[in-house]
This record gives structure tokens, sequence and C-alpha cells, in this order.
């Protein structure tokens, strides 16, 4: 059984198709999209318009076609990359255990044959999973033609116990593969597989059919393959850093030699036995770098090797993070579940025994928010994932006050600047919705002339509509990819960290109680509400969120009367200082549009009555705030 340190980066063909052939295209493939929506609606197009519409077509057909090229030509091109012996097309289904440790991949190759393999994973860090591989190859004679795509009773053993809990299994849909394969080589002897897998949903007609109808190739079609695009299930990368396993190591003390001790943070975290396997080319890689009298940290070396390959890729094709493969994908979209907006999740401390462990913890949580919205936000841009992804930029820049003392050189060099870009962009668009979804209707309704405002709602929403398509644009750039990765490995390498030496001894809840009430004393400073300026109002409301999010970052650790009562009364202060920003952003884009003497005369008295009675409630509901209190 071999182990490996595993990062999946996608394909986003919409970011290549500009890269290739400029923004013009894509102009105009938008424009084709939005004629092809008449069309659909039963109003025929013009002659014209269906020329322009094929020629469209056949070009981004190009695109796609030469975008396998591209791929494999930038790989041929990477320094210590090298091509591996082509892998034929396959027909496969993936079986998906719900918490997703466990996976059966059955498949058949273009000659029949079927194949089997159980792969057992654990998650290093958002995005970085601890993959085991088991593959049988006795038992193929003993497969019917379907029994493999099935799941049926000619199971090997290796597969048995996922089989018995079938109704833990998610199935995905027969997929077609196309696969091509290289190796980097690291100058410290670091080996990353890079797998490029194309696969779309499988034409319907059994398994039997599609074993038998898949020809065998002398390469693989990455792209080139794709006749039908629309059938493409997913294009995405698989990099997979092999981890060897650490040995012991003779280190001299005195006039004998005793054995290094294994480190305890590279044992198998599920404890599973394994069989002995000869060593490959990787082991012997490893080997030669490693000093005598060392311990080599295979699991740290095997993320470094992971990252640098996938910051060079990122460099030249448009390939981004994702923390779900398409293969889990899949196996969700089987269930016919529409993508949804990822929302905070409570973060259990319940294993953390010092502030170091309990940052970790609120790193992966912000990462699954953010991550589990920025392709929903690159895709559509509706309101609800712009919104959950900034308010999971908004938890990251609070972990920075929160916990100051990590954000070392590579944090303030690296990542602080693209997170204050991406979160301006953020902020702007979710203000614009919010102007355009709420605050402008609100002031139509109190103006007696209600319909003077409706040019204005008009030309707002095309400010918002172009916000956003700046954001999706940021969403598709090489900047955008290099942040993202940077996080992620900045985040995974925090877990085989201590932290902060001063602060490796203290206790969790000490330590959380402080950062609580430096915020606690921060928002419940004089002078009151309801004398402050509304950009000071504005900053005490920055405070009340950051005290309300740190206490979901301890939430393990709180009281209950904490949790139940302090977090809410929060929330409702949040809530009523932001109508208050939200009327001076409303001044902001209206001055911005230009309008009448009349209308803006309006919205200042309105705005200005909003900004009172939001400091006016504020004061009140900040009177009745309790303290939150830590448990020790």
């Amino acid at each position: 059984m071999s182990a490996t340190v595993e990062l999946v980066l996608a394909i986003e063909a919409a970011a290549a198709s500009e890269w290739m052939t400029g923004a013009g295209s894509a102009a105009n493939e938008r424009s084709l999209a939005s004629r092809t929506g008449r069309a659909r609606s039963g109003k025929r197009l013009p002659a014209k318009a269906r020329r322009t519409s094929a020629s469209v077509s056949r070009r981004a057909a190009d695109v796609r076609a030469e975008l396998g090229a591209t791929i494999a030509d930038a790989m041929n091109r990477m320094p210590g990359m090298t091509e591996m012996p082509a892998i034929e097309p396959s027909t496969m289904r993936i079986f998906l255990e719900r918490n997703g440790s466990r996976r059966v991949v059955s498949s058949f190759d273009s000659g029949g044959v079927p194949h089997i393999a159980v792969v057992h994973s654990s998650e290093l860090s958002p995005g970085v999973r601890r993959c085991e591989t088991v593959r049988e190859a006795a038992f193929e004679a003993a497969f019917e033609a379907d029994s493999a795509l099935q799941l049926g009773n000619g199971l090997p053993p290796i597969a048995k116990d996922i089989a018995s809990k079938r109704d833990d299994l998610t199935p995905s849909p027969i997929l077609s593969i196309h696969r091509a394969a290289w190796r980097w080589s690291g100058p410290d002897g670091a080996l990353v597989d890079v797998e490029l897998r194309d696969a779309r949903a499988a034409a319907s007609g059994g398994a039997q059919t599609l074993a038998a109808t898949t020809e065998p190739r002398t390469s693989p079609r990455p792209f080139s393959s794709l006749d039908r695009p629309e059938a493409i299930a997913f294009c995405e990368l698989r990099l997979a850093s092999r981890i060897v396993e650490p040995r012991i190591v003779p280190v001299a003390i005195g006039d004998g030699a005793l054995p290094a001790a294994a480190d305890p943070r590279l044992e198998d975290v599920d404890a599973r036995a394994r069989e002995p396997e000869a060593p490959d080319a990787s082991d012997a890689a490893a080997a030669a770098v490693e000093p005598p009298g060392t311990l080599h940290d295979s699991t740290v070396a095997a993320l470094r090797a992971l990252f640098a390959v996938a910051g060079a890729l990122a460099d030249t094709l448009p390939v981004f993070p994702t923390l779900v493969d398409g293969y889990a994908r899949a196996c969700i979209s089987a269930e016919s579940r529409a993508p949804t907006p990822a929302r905070a999740a409570r973060i259990d401390l319940s294993k953390a025994r010092s502030p170091h462990e309990a940052f970790v913890e609120v790193g992966s949580s912000i990462a699954r928010h953010w991550f589990g919205n920025d392709a929903g936000v690159r895709e559509r841009a509706e309101v609800e994932f712009v919104h959950q992804m900034r308010v999971a930029l908004r938890r990251l820049k609070t972990s920075t006050k929160t916990f100051p003392r990590w954000m070392d050189a590579t944090w303030k060099r690296t990542i602080a600047p693209d997170l204050d870009w991406l979160g301006a962009l953020l902020g702007q668009v979710r203000d614009l919705d919010v102007f355009t979804g709420s605050t402008l209707p609100a002031l139509a309704a109190a103006d007696v002339e209600k319909d003077a405002w409706a040019s204005l709602q008009t030309r707002a929403e095309a400010r918002r509509d172009e916000a956003r398509t700046q954001l999706q644009k940021a969403l598709l750039t090489r900047r955008y990819a290099a942040f993202s990765l940077c996080w992620l490995k900045w985040l995974a390498m925090q877990r085989f960290s201590t932290g902060p030496e001063a602060l490796t001894d203290k206790p969790l809840a000490a330590y959380a109680a402080k950062r609580v009430r430096k915020h606690y004393r921060r928002l419940t400073a004089k002078p009151e509400l309801s004398t402050l300026e509304p950009a000071d109002r504005h900053r005490r409301r920055i405070e009340a969120k950051r005290l309300r999010y740190t206490l979901e970052f301890f939430d393990s650790v709180t009281a209950r009367k904490t949790r139940r009562q302090v977090s809410k009364q929060l929330g409702r202060i949040q809530s009523v200082l932001g109508d208050g920003s939200d009327a001076v952003a409303a001044l902001r884009f209206l001055e911005a549009l230009e309008v009448p003497p009349y209308q803006h005369g309006f919205a200042r008295g309105w705005c200005e009555a909003v900004n009172r009675w939001a400091a006016v409630e504020g004061e009140r509901l900040l009177r009745e705030l309790g303290k939150p209190k830590i448990v020790r």
C-alpha cells in the first residue's frame, strides 16, 4: 500500500479561452449565449446571427481542442517534468463513502478488463489529502462484464467491507476517462506525479457495452477528444507526491549507536496494518538526499514538492485549487444536489489543547468556507455566493487579530496584500448588491414619486453587473490562483508547526479569554455611539463583528449563556449598525451615478435619518450586551 500527499487543480476553460484568444472572443461567446437563450425561447435567430453563432461555436471548439495540446506542451517544457507512458482510455465509476474517507474506483480498460482500487484518505489540510491506494489484480477473471461498475457479488476482499455498507456509498455516473501523466523530479530528489483527467458522462447502454466500445489508443486524447463538449463532467490535474515512510536511522551516541525515534506526526492516522512493499525509485531518491544521522520528515517534504509543482503550473496554465476533486463532485451531482453557498460551520475545538491547535482548526474552517463559494462566484456571482465568500475573507481578517503572533513574514509579504485586493473586490460587489436590492428600493418606497427612481435603479443594476464581471475576471487570473495556492500551502504547513514559542505552553482557555476581553473592551468603550461620526461608528461595528467571529472561533470553550445570548445580541448590533453603514455607502453610490438634485437631497435626508436611528438603537442594544465568558 503506497501513501501519497495529493492536491487537485481544476482547469478553468473560461480562463483558458481568454488567455488563448483574448477578451474579444469571450465577449463574443457571452453574446452568443444571450442569443442562443433567445433561440431556446422560441424566437428564430436572424441569418447573420446564425452564421455568427456557427462561427463562434467553431472557434470555441478550436479553443477546446487547442487547450489539450497547450497543456501537454506546457507540461513538457516545464523544467524537471517528464512525460510518462500513455494511459489507455477507460470507463469508470466511483463509489464514495459518505464521510469521504474511502472510495471504491471500479473501471474497465480499453480491452474490457475490469480493475478495482480502494482509496483510503484523510485530510491533512483543506485541499490536501493523505491517500493510500490498495489494488488487486488477481481477481480480474472473477468479474462479469458489469460487476465492477455495479459493485456486484464478485468483489475482491479489499472491497467487501465497503460493499457491505451500500447505504453509506454514493455512486457517480459512469464516466468515460481520458488521462495523460507526467512525473516531476525536483533538485532534491523529490518526485511528484501529475495526472490530467478529462472525464465525461459516458453514453447509456450499460457497462459491458461501454467496455467493449472503448477503443484502445496509443496516446491519450486530453481535450482534443471533446467532440461532445456539453457532456464534460470535469477536467483537472491531480498532483500526487509520494510519502517515503521514515526509516530507523542510526545516530551515534558515545561509543555505540541507537536508533533515532520516529516522528509521531508521520504515523498512519488510521493505524492500519501494512504489508511490506518493495522500495521503488522514489524511495531510492529520498534515501540519496537524506543526510546520515537525521530523520527525514517525508510528509513535509512531500507537501513542499507538491506546492512547488502547483505554483509552477499556475504560472502557465489556467489551474485553480479545489477542495473537492472531480470524482467526488460527480458523486454529489449524481444525487441531484445543486451547488449551494457554503456557510461557516461550527468549529470543534474539543481536541485542541493549545492556541496553535485552535488556530489550525480555525484556519481550516475558514478555508472550507472560502473555497466552498469561489466556484459559485466565478461561474454565477449570485448574491449569496458573493456574500458568503466575503464573510469567509472577513473571518480570515479577524483571525489575524485573534491570532496576531502567527502572522509571519510569509503572510505579510505574500498573503496579506492579495487578501486586501480580493476583499476590496468582494466588498464592492456586496455593497452594490445591498444598494440595488435593499437600500435603493427602500429610498424609492419612501418617496411619493416612486416612478422617478426607476431609471436610477436600472443604472445602479448595470453598475452592479460591471462590478460582478470585474470580480469574476479577477477569480480567473494568475494572481488569484497564486494567492489561493499560497494561502493553502501556508495553512498546510501550520499543521506541522508548534506555533509561536512564547505561547507553546499557554492553555487554550486562558488565551481565548484574553482575546475576547480585548475585543469586548474596544466595543463597549466610551464615547457613546450616538456621539460618533459615521466613520467612527463603522469602526465600532467592525469591533462587534470581530468579537462575534472570535466567539465563533472559540465556541467550543465558551459558556452556554454566551453562545445563546451574547452572540445573538452581537448579531443584532452588527445588523443595526450595518444599516447605518449601508446608508453611507448609498450616498457614495448616488453621487457616482450623478442623480438629479432633488433625489440627491431626498437621499441625504433619508440616509441621515437612518444613521441617527442606527446610532440610538445600536447604543440601546450595546447597553443590554452581556459580558462573554470562557469556560476554563
